[in-house]
């Protein structure tokens, strides 16, 4: 069951997995006018070699209790590729681009920074080919490998997810956690591995650290409060994953009035005073 947006409409009903988060040549690019897919690279360097994982057998059997620090490298690739290979993310990164060019921007850009922006703006078929070599590798996320935090947080109630799977939300205050640009709020990337089971990474100077907890209903349910409002908030986030629990008191929320209502189907419309 998805809820699947189109303009201020939401529908909730039972969908094909096929129809769910697909885009267009998101992982085409252009070289010498001539086009160039990392498809086959993604599936052969990465997708196939987690789905073959002792690790990713635990989270489709339903074992995430037996989730340990053996398992982490695996986790902690899922969540960082799955981070990146998103029309969300490459729409976030040109708007970056586009902020980076005033000078009166309230984001601190560094000027190395504004530097790569700028050459983003300048050739936008290279920032496509740049989004499609970090969907088609982990190499960028080997650095910050060491010493970043794992928790599994095994959930009692239903978990949601989206389109756009892995989240950025807040996290604790910690003085090794790594915030490199001045002013950073910490936060922390949760993806839902199953409906039951929560990942939550944090990128940081810690010794290792890996956990695996059951969770009080109001964390799980917290979550699914942050995936409802990405879906409310964001136009490329079109696919949000859910079960009926909460559904109305969340999209409500999410400033959505129910128009509709039957088992099958929930037809939701977006309203603009808040």
């Amino acid at each position: 069951m998805a809820l699947a947006k189109n303009g201020e409409f939401a529908v909730w009903a039972e969908r094909s997995i096929e129809s769910l988060g697909y885009e267009r040549d998101l992982y085409v690019h252009f070289r010498a006018n001539v086009p160039v897919s990392v498809e086959t690279t993604i599936n052969s360097n990465i997708e196939t070699p987690i789905s073959q994982s002792d690790t990713w057998a635990k989270i489709v059997t339903g074992r995430t209790h037996e989730l340990d620090r053996s398992d982490k490298p695996i986790l902690y690739a899922l969540i960082r590729h799955l981070e990146a290979r998103t029309p969300h993310y490459y729409a976030s990164q040109m708007e970056l681009a586009n902020l980076a060019e005033s000078p009166d921007s309230t984001i601190p850009f560094t000027n190395e920074e504004r530097e790569c922006y700028a050459e983003m703006r300048a050739d936008p078929p290279a920032a496509k080919e740049m989004f499609d070599l970090m969907s088609s590798s982990l190499k960028w996320t080997e650095a910050t490998f060491r010493g970043a935090a794992l928790t599994i947080m095994r959930s009692k109630v239903p978990l949601r997810t989206s389109s756009t799977p892995v989240l950025a939300i807040p996290a604790p205050a910690h003085p090794a956690l790594r915030l490199p640009l001045p002013g950073m709020t910490p936060f922390q990337y949760v993806l839902t591995l199953n409906p039951t089971t929560i990942a939550s990474l944090v990128l940081a100077d810690f010794d290792d650290a890996f956990s695996n907890i059951e969770v009080e209903p109001e964390v799980s349910r917290s979550v699914n409060r942050y995936f409802v409002g990405q879906f409310g908030h964001f136009d490329r986030v079109r696919h949000l994953l859910t079960s009926r629990e909460d559904l109305f008191t969340d999209m409500s929320r999410a400033h959505y009035n129910v128009l509709k209502d039957s088992s099958r189907k929930i037809v939701f419309r977006r309203h603009t005073s808040h």
